[in-house]
């Protein structure tokens, strides 16, 4: 409590009383009745505002608290989850760790909680991209490839957004993990460029009658000799002719060979 507030409660008052008693003294009634609510009065005042003033203080005191217990856990969660981090495989990703170390950074994307911890969780919200990142390599169970990372734009979207030149902590597991993907993204793309070509190329040369040596004018009884066994014929009949539709597969690609009355009049792609 303050000393105003102690002077309100005490001292004011006992002061006011001293003089009501000397006018009660000389039978100034009136006056004696006046000093003496003036004395309740201040006393309450004082009363009341000491109360705020420690009031405050214990809130003050009990906020202090908190704030360092909070800031306590939160340091905790943050070790626990660089420590999960630093033993990630980029191969094979534990994913029950990868969800635990994202839960455990949940939360310092906060950029006014970070700034409250006074630099004891540094670049928290790195280390959270990198947990979210690695959460989602794990999902492919070590078997992702450069297509599946081209096709993920959650993944590709945390790794971009991560800053280049990174020398932050785990500097040395982000910043290699951040380019692989970004190369393997890379990849993909002249992949599917080249996948593209051959595509062309491919159709190109079935409709010349390469790849199985059969084509347009050809005898329906060369097909199977020159394609092996399909994986199904698709038989219409009608209006006094006979369609089929002869479906092989070829290295991973549907190759389809029609024929009408029993001539060879289409291959496609």
């Amino acid at each position: 409590m303050s000393l105003y507030s102690l002077c309100l409660l005490l001292v004011c008052p006992l002061l006011l009383l001293l003089l009501a008693l000397r006018y009660f003294r000389h039978r100034k009634l009136k006056m004696t009745a006046l000093f003496v609510c003036l004395a309740l009065v201040t006393g309450v005042i004082g009363g009341v505002r000491g109360y705020q003033e420690m009031d405050g203080r214990a809130k003050e005191s009990t906020v202090s608290s908190f704030d360092r217990d909070q800031k306590e856990n939160l340091t905790q969660r943050y070790d626990q989850a660089v420590t999960i981090l630093s033993q990630l495989n980029f191969a094979h990703p534990d994913r029950e760790k990868t969800e635990e170390a994202v839960k455990l950074l949940r939360g310092f994307d906060d950029e006014q909680m970070v700034a409250c911890l006074d630099g004891a969780c540094p670049d928290a919200s790195v280390l959270l991209a990198y947990a979210e990142a690695m959460n989602q390599v794990a999902t492919y169970r070590g078997h992702m490839t450069n297509k599946d990372v081209a096709n993920d734009r959650k993944l590709l979207s945390i790794v971009q957004d991560m800053p280049q030149g990174y020398k932050g902590k785990l500097a040395d597991k982000i910043v290699p993990f951040q380019r692989l993907i970004i190369s393997m993204n890379e990849e993909a793309a002249k992949e599917a460029k080249l996948d593209k070509e051959n595509a062309q190329k491919h159709a190109e040369k079935l409709s010349q009658g390469k790849y199985g040596g059969i084509r347009p004018g050809d005898s329906e009884d060369n097909i199977t000799a020159a394609m092996g066994e399909p994986v199904r014929v698709n038989v219409t009949q009608g209006e006094g002719q006979n369609l089929k539709q002869y479906v092989f597969n070829h290295n991973g690609k549907s190759i389809y060979v029609y024929t009408k009355d029993g001539v060879v009049t289409d291959v496609v792609l």
